[in-house]
């Protein structure tokens, strides 16, 4: 009898370790396919023909933003909190581009500007107040500094950009680590806005804050896809309650949820509020760009096991043309009694690049044709990464519960990030800014993209090779070996899960 036992037993292994196999083949066939309803929507890849002619016209014509800028408000304030980040950065640079005097911005950050396009010229003068938001009395204080010119009556606009990201994490025990700064640190910018007399604030969003967790492990063998396995990005999500923690794809997504709820409620006919949700990784950035400028960085040790994924992507400069449409659409409508108040006020309105959702790709395909340095994304199977992620994730868990049984266990640096939360953002995500480009008479903002992705692209693209020209072997040299791809491991779950905040506190 004990033999039949243990052969029954050996048995029933064989059959479950088959079934196991079987299915992680079927979901790796899924992972690396596109499902058809989204390459409806994205039908085209983009050819080397028209990548080299697009650069050549850039070569000859560079992007110009200028003439796309709301206009000047002459004599009003402004306060940047992230000012040294991305999108933070790009809006000081677009006030004083359209005639903003550099002695009326403030920028509120955690770190002084490192980015080169604000250590010169007019941008090297403004204002910059070391805060950390999570920290009230270091906010008050940042708001509270007198101006330069004594001024302390104009009209004043606040653009919250900063946010903490890690994409990383959905375990409710961290969730306040992230909420600390990104729901707490938001509050404590409400209320010193409101304290120094800021009739209007828009903040940075995010579009992931609509992305469910993926079921990648839960497909039924009659499922073709994993459940949640595309997902469009709208707004809709903000006209229901809150989903439970669990219905987010991470701890950084629901905490966005909660600040941007808070921004958006705080909204009055004196102290007017919205908020911009770039949809949904931002890139064209000097500073943090985790699209187009890792994989340039990452050189010849670029994985990806996420060519096929579809995502609209937005060019931080769009992002911040959508905040100063927003401010000002809240400052010319309505008056301080509430009438006529425009009826974008206190929402979240979604911004994109004005093209169909690109794949990953096809910005893998522009950096490696056009780079001057050695540029190469070598193609991964997408489930023994997801595998490793729940690996990581339960060496984090253990580690942070127990740190010391654990603590020498846990992931650090780049590897931290591959956990299945950032897998949930690797998805398929079309996204549409379509309410946004409604008038603002109608509710919108009066929102039109003005480059596409392919040209924001081919744009950071030229600007990498005007400052690398040269660089090329000394590039590859310094990428290579086992130390240079472990590095870049997680640069393709970086690529997608790059969230739309500014480097900030």
């Amino acid at each position: 009898m004990e033999w039949l036992k243990a052969h029954l037993l050996a048995s029933a292994a064989s059959v479950v370790l088959v079934l196991a196999v079987l299915y992680l083949w079927k979901l790796n066939r899924a992972l690396t396919a596109t499902p058809p309803e989204v390459l409806a929507l994205s039908p085209h890849r983009w050819t080397e023909q028209e990548i080299r002619a697009t650069y050549a016209r850039l070569e000859r014509e560079p992007l110009c933003w200028a003439a796309h800028l709301p206009p000047a408000r002459p004599g009003r304030r402004y306060v940047v909190v992230g000012g040294s980040g991305g999108v933070g950065g790009q809006l000081i640079l677009h006030l004083l581009e359209r005639g903003q005097p550099p002695e009326s911005i403030r920028n509120v950050d955690f770190r002084a500007p490192a980015r080169p396009d604000m250590l010169s010229g007019p941008a090297s003068r403004v204002d910059f107040v070391q805060a950390d938001i999570t920290d009230a009395a270091s906010v008050d204080a940042a708001f509270a500094k007198p101006w330069p010119r004594g001024d302390s009556k104009s009209g004043l606009t606040v653009f919250h950009t900063a946010a903490m990201i890690v994409p990383n994490e959905r375990a409710e025990a961290t969730y306040d680590r992230v909420a600390r700064v990104n729901v707490g640190g938001t509050r404590h910018v409400l209320e010193a806005a409101r304290r120094a007399g800021a009739s209007v604030l828009v903040a940075t969003s995010s579009a992931s804050t609509g992305i469910r967790p993926v079921g990648y492990l839960s497909m039924w063998p009659w499922q073709r896809w994993p459940r949640n396995y595309v997902q469009a990005l709208d707004e809709a999500d903000f006209d229901q309650p809150l989903r439970p923690h669990d219905e987010y794809f991470g701890n950084y997504a629901h905490a966005k949820a909660v600040a941007e709820r808070l921004v958006c409620g705080a909204n009055t006919p004196t102290f007017r509020t919205g908020a911009i949700r770039p949809a949904n990784g931002i890139y064209g950035s000097s500073v943090g760009d985790q699209l187009v400028g890792l994989c340039l960085r990452s050189g010849t040790s670029c994985p990806s096991w996420t060519p096929n994924i579809i995502q609209n992507l937005v060019h931080a400069t769009h992002v911040s043309i959508g905040h100063l449409l927003f401010e000002a659409a809240l400052l010319d409508h309505g008056d301080e009694q509430g009438n006529d108040m425009p009826g974008c006020a206190g929402r979240p309105f979604c911004i994109t690049d004005p093209n169909p959702p690109p794949a990953f790709r096809d910005i893998y395909n522009v950096c490696m044709t056009l780079a001057v340095t050695p540029s190469e994304v070598q193609m991964l199977q997408p489930v023994p990464m997801l595998l490793l992620a729940y690996v990581i994730e339960l060496c984090d868990t253990l580690a942070r519960q127990l740190p010391g049984l654990f603590g020498w266990v846990r992931p650090r640096g780049q590897i931290a990030l591959l956990q299945p939360a950032t897998f949930s953002v690797a998805t398929h995500t079309p996204a549409t800014d379509a309410a946004a480009q409604k008038p603002v008479a109608e509710g919108g903002l009066g929102y039109r993209g003005v480059y596409t992705t392919l040209e924001g692209v081919c744009q950071q693209v030229l600007d990498w090779n005007r400052e690398h020209t040269g660089e090329g072997e000394a590039r590859e040299s310094s990428n290579g070996g086992l130390g240079g791809k472990v590095n870049a491991l997680v640069n393709d779950v970086q690529h997608a899960a790059a969230m739309p905040a500014a480097v900030g506190a």
